[in-house]
C-alpha cells in the first residue's frame, strides 16, 4: 500500500492503495485541499491513515511501522487572562503590566521571581525582572483605591455602610526598621517584624480601599487615621461604620458622633457598668430574645439564641475538659486561663467553679452598641454587625488565595506595591465569584478547567500552525459568563 498525491488546477488529493495487475487500485480516499498548510496536514494524516491500515493487516507483534506525528513547539495558557483579565478591564484598571501581574497573583502567587517564569513559561508574558520592578515603583495607591471605590459605588448605588477591621503580614527576617516592626501578631508570628493592614469593604462583601500602618501599632489606633483618608478621598452623603469590639474604643465613638457617622459596634457585656449588667439579667431572654436600652448617647441591644448558647456551653465545656486532664496529667497548663486557681508560688489550685457559674450568666447573649441616631430597625442592626464576616473572609482571601504573606520585600514602596497588588487582585476575585454563583462554579473548579484552555504553535511536516484549544462545553459555558463584561 501507498499513498498517491493527485494534483488538479485548484486542489490536491491524497489517496491510499495498492498495485494491482499494474494499474491503481484505490482503498481510501483521504480527501483534498488547497491551501499549502492544509495539503500539508491532509498529508500527513493520509500517511498516518496508511500506517494504520498497514498495522491491521501485520502479524508481526512488533510493528516496524511509524505514524507521523504532528510536533508542539509552544504552548501557554489563556484562560486565565480570558477571565480575570476581562474582569480586571471591566473593574477599569488600567491597561498596563499591573493587569499580568494580578492574573499571575490570583493563579500562581509567589514571589515577584518566581511570578516572572511563570508569566514566561506558562501565560507568554515575557519580562524581565528589572522591567517588573521599575513598573512596581510607579504604581499610585490613591488612583487604583479610587477606580475601585468608583466601581463598587456604581456596581451597589452608592455606598452607605462599610466594615473595617485590621490584620498583619509577618516579614521572612528578624529585622526591624522604621516600619516593619513586632508587635501583637494575628498570624501568631511574634517573632518576626510586621506590619498592619486596614481593610474597607462595602455592604457586599467587595473591597474598596486599604491603608497599612507601622507593625507595633494598636489596631484601634489606626481607625481615626484610616477614617481621615476616606473621607478626604471620598464623598459620602450618609455614612454607617461597622466595626468589632476591639476596635471602637470610647475615644473612637466619640470621634464618630463628631463626625455624624453612625456605627455599630460588638458590645463586651462583661465590661459593662454594673446597673446595665443588672437590667440585662432581670430580663426575661426565653420570651422576648432581645433587650434594647437607650441612653443619652448610644442604643445598646443585647440578643439572645438558643443555639448560641449551646455553642458557648460545649466551648467551655471542651475547655474545662481539656485542662482537668492536664492538671491530672500533671501538664504544663497555660497560665493566662481564667478557669484556673493559682496559689502562691505559682501553683495551680485546681479548677474555678465561680468563674465557670459567673460565665454561664452570658450564654446565648450578644451586645451591640450603635448611635441614637441610628434609624435601622433592631434587627437590621444586628444583621448589618453579623455581615461582619464579609471582611474578615476579604482577609482570608488575601492571605490563604493570594498568599499575601509572608511578605520578602524591604524598601517601603515596594512593599505598598506588593499590597496594591494583592489589593487589586482582591477586588478582581470578589467579582469573579459573584460572577461564577450565576452557573454555581466553584474558583478551584474554574481554576482547573481554565488551566486547560490555551494557544501554542505546532509543526505538521513543514509546515507551521497556529493551534487553539477545543473547548468543551464546561469551558465554553464559563467563558460565556464573562462576555461583555
Amino acid at each position: 500500500m501507498f499513498v498517491r498525491r493527485i494534483k488538479s488546477r485548484n486542489s490536491v488529493c491524497f489517496q491510499i492503495g495498492r498495485k494491482q495487475y499494474g494499474k491503481f487500485a484505490l482503498i481510501k480516499h483521504v480527501g483534498c485541499a488547497s491551501k499549502p498548510s492544509e495539503i500539508e496536514a491532509l498529508r500527513l494524516t493520509a500517511e498516518t491513515e496508511l500506517a494504520r491500515l498497514a498495522l491491521k493487516d501485520q502479524l508481526s507483534l512488533f510493528p516496524t511501522t511509524n505514524p507521523p506525528r504532528a510536533k508542539l513547539l509552544t504552548w501557554h495558557i489563556t484562560g486565565y487572562h480570558q477571565v480575570f483579565g476581562v474582569v480586571y478591564d471591566s473593574i477599569g484598571f488600567p491597561p498596563s503590566l499591573l493587569r499580568d501581574l494580578v492574573v499571575a497573583r490570583i493563579v500562581h502567587p509567589k514571589s515577584k521571581i518566581a511570578t516572572i517564569r511563570y508569566l514566561n513559561h506558562h501565560l507568554g508574558v515575557n519580562l524581565s525582572k528589572d522591567t517588573v520592578y521599575r513598573f512596581l515603583d510607579t504604581l499610585d495607591k490613591d488612583e487604583l483605591t479610587k477606580i475601585a471605590f468608583n466601581f463598587v459605588s456604581k456596581r451597589h448605588g452608592g455606598i452607605s455602610l462599610f466594615f473595617y477591621d485590621v490584620t498583619t503580614l509577618y516579614f521572612e527576617t528578624e529585622n526591624e526598621d522604621d516600619f516593619r516592626k513586632k508587635g501583637f501578631s494575628k498570624d501568631h508570628r511574634s517573632d518576626m517584624p510586621q506590619i498592619l493592614i486596614g481593610l474597607f469593604v462595602d455592604s457586599e462583601g467587595y473591597p474598596f480601599d486599604f491603608d497599612f500602618f507601622e507593625g507595633n501599632t494598636f489596631e484601634g489606633h489606626t481607625f481615626q487615621s484610616a477614617i481621615e483618608n476616606i473621607r478626604r478621598k471620598y464623598a459620602f452623603p450618609a455614612l454607617t461604620v461597622v466595626a468589632d469590639a476591639g476596635m471602637l474604643s470610647e475615644k473612637n465613638l466619640k470621634y464618630l458622633e463628631l463626625l455624624d457617622i453612625s456605627y455599630i459596634v460588638g458590645a463586651r457585656l462583661k465590661n459593662l457598668p454594673d446597673i446595665l449588667i443588672d437590667k440585662i439579667f432581670q430580663h426575661g431572654f426565653i420570651d422576648k430574645p432581645i433587650l434594647e436600652i437607650i441612653s443619652k448617647q448610644q442604643k445598646l441591644i443585647i440578643d439572645y439564641s438558643v443555639e448560641r448558647a449551646k455553642k458557648d456551653e460545649n466551648n467551655r465545656e471542651r475547655l474545662i475538659r481539656k485542662l482537668e486532664v492536664r492538671l491530672e496529667k500533671n501538664e504544663q497548663v497555660i497560665r493566662k486561663s481564667k478557669y484556673l486557681l493559682w496559689e502562691k508560688q505559682g501553683k495551680v489550685g485546681g479548677i474555678d467553679s465561680k468563674q465557670i457559674e459567673k460565665d454561664k450568666k452570658y450564654d446565648g447573649l450578644k451586645g451591640y452598641i450603635t448611635d441614637k441616631e441610628n434609624k435601622n430597625t433592631v434587627q437590621d442592626i444586628i444583621k448589618q454587625y453579623h455581615n461582619l464576616w464579609k471582611v474578615e473572609k476579604a482577609f482570608r482571601m488575601s492571605k490563604n488565595d493570594l498568599r499575601e504573606r509572608p511578605v520578602y520585600h524591604r524598601k517601603l514602596n515596594r512593599i505598598k506595591s506588593h499590597l496594591i497588588i494583592c489589593f487589586v487582585s482582591l477586588l478582581v476575585l470578589t467579582e469573579t465569584e459573584t460572577i461564577l454563583r450565576k452557573k454555581r462554579y466553584s474558583m478551584e473548579k474554574t481554576m482547573e478547567v481554565l488551566g486547560k484552555i490555551g494557544q501554542g504553535k505546532i509543526r505538521i511536516g513543514k509546515i507551521l500552525l497556529e493551534a487553539d484549544s477545543e473547548l468543551n462545553e464546561e469551558a465554553q459555558e464559563i467563558l460565556n459568563l464573562f462576555k461583555g463584561h
